[in-house]
């Protein structure tokens, strides 16, 4: 069963903002003082196997994260190395250890910041545990509820967000959606706040699809980490010209030389059906451990599935892709475990009318919250946060009886 559903572009200045598409459903780390990320080596293997361990993240500052080199053969965990927290307070790092290793407790983080989480082994940074929510800002909607991020997070008590869109600008390099909102996402930083950067969506070109090869796709994300002092990326892949084996290949390898120079956390939103991933979302995933690149989460769209019938509940169908993309991940990233599994994987839905004549309900947000606390899930998100008010100005659910009524269902599992 798939569909293919889209939201529409948003413009605001001289920007222009994507929109985000279900298709088919849519030793423990050393303390950081906020500037610098410790390394560690990894613990000795078994009998028949030699460990090497990977070499702890080099020293990542403004919030870098550490990441540390793979290992060559499977042995007992190591320890992993932090990834220090920013002065401005963007989130602290985390570290990948090398291959067959165990997660480790990242050290603290900046005076704002969280600490990194311990890395594992298997082309993955597998996340500390805890239940993560950023429900997506969609940059330039329209919405009665609040005025601005600041706003949004005293008003809704969200204190971290997903940004969409960054898009292509002229040539292999990013458009100015994020860059020209900086003075509210460093607002927002500044009381606290976290920003993820989602590059692509339904609408509009994507980067990579105007750069020639993975260095020149490399060069234009680095640009934008520098411009914006932003390294939580996520890569919603959904267009079918940038879900061709090649174009895979090239964006993995790119994304390998931007956690290598500057120590990003990389997760993908993809499109999903009933029974998980779809192929071309399994493709990004595939091509990008292949070239190296440790991955944090794999953001499912449970959305748009097009053909349910009216009233049919929504949380079980998210749900049952969930449990099909815990073993496909399993099957693409060796040695991961069911629990691993969990932690990389996240949902979106989204909340309430969908693009179709599905509803996503206040009923089916408590129950997708429940599953997610209980398998221990890494991610949950929502399209989008400007939706998630009662209906007045700018889109809405069409479901909330006040304002926030969905981000307050998933705040409350990721407490």
């Amino acid at each position: 069963m798939t569909a293919l559903a889209f939201r529409s572009s948003l413009s605001l200045g001289l920007f222009a903002v994507g929109a985000l598409c279900a298709a088919c459903g849519g030793s423990d780390g050393s303390d950081a003082d906020g500037t610098s990320a410790g390394a560690a080596s990894g613990g000795s293997g078994g009998a028949s196997v030699v460990s090497h361990a990977g070499a702890g993240g080099a020293s990542a500052s403004a919030g870098g994260t550490g990441f540390g080199t793979a290992g060559t053969n499977n042995g007992s965990g190591g320890t992993f190395a932090s990834g220090g927290g920013g002065a401005s307070g963007l989130a602290g790092g985390t570290a990948t250890g090398g291959t067959g290793g165990n997660p480790a407790a990242g050290g603290s983080g900046g005076a704002s910041s969280p600490g990194g989480s311990g890395g594992a082994g298997g082309g993955t940074t597998v996340p500390s545990g805890k239940l993560e929510f950023a429900p997506y800002y969609e940059i330039g909607s329209t919405t009665g509820a609040f005025k601005n991020l600041t706003d949004m997070k005293t008003k809704s008590g969200v204190s971290d967000v997903t940004l969409a869109f960054v898009l292509a600008g002229s040539g292999c390099a990013t458009d100015d959606t994020v860059s020209g909102d900086l003075t509210d996402i460093k607002a927002f930083i500044a009381a606290g706040g976290h920003v993820k950067a989602s590059f692509g969506g339904a609408d509009g070109k994507y980067v990579e699809a105007n750069c020639t090869d993975a260095s020149s796709l490399a060069s234009a994300i680095e640009k934008f980490v520098d411009s914006t002092g932003i390294t939580d990326l996520d890569f919603d892949v959904e267009q079918a010209p940038v879900e061709t084996t090649a174009m895979n290949q090239m964006r993995g390898q790119a994304l390998k030389m931007v956690q290598d120079s500057k120590h990003a956390q990389v997760s993908f939103t993809l499109q999903t059906d009933e029974s998980g991933l779809d192929k071309g979302a399994r493709s990004v995933v595939t091509e990008a451990v292949n070239a190296g690149v440790s991955i944090y989460h794999v953001n499912l769209m449970v959305m748009d599935y097009g053909d349910m019938p009216d009233g049919t509940p929504m949380a079980p169908i998210a749900i049952k892709s969930l449990n099909g993309a815990n073993t496909q991940l399993k099957a693409i990233i060796s040695g991961l475990t069911t629990a691993q599994a969990w932690a990389m994987l996240g949902a979106t839905p989204d909340i309430g009318q969908n693009d179709d004549a599905e509803i996503f309900t206040l009923q089916d947000a408590q129950d997708l919250a429940t599953f997610a606390t209980t398998n221990k899930l890494g991610l949950l998100t929502f399209w989008n946060i400007q939706r998630d008010q009662v209906c007045g100005k700018g889109e809405c659910s069409e479901h909330d009886n006040a304002n926030f009524d969905y981000a307050k269902v998933f705040l409350a599992a990721a407490q």
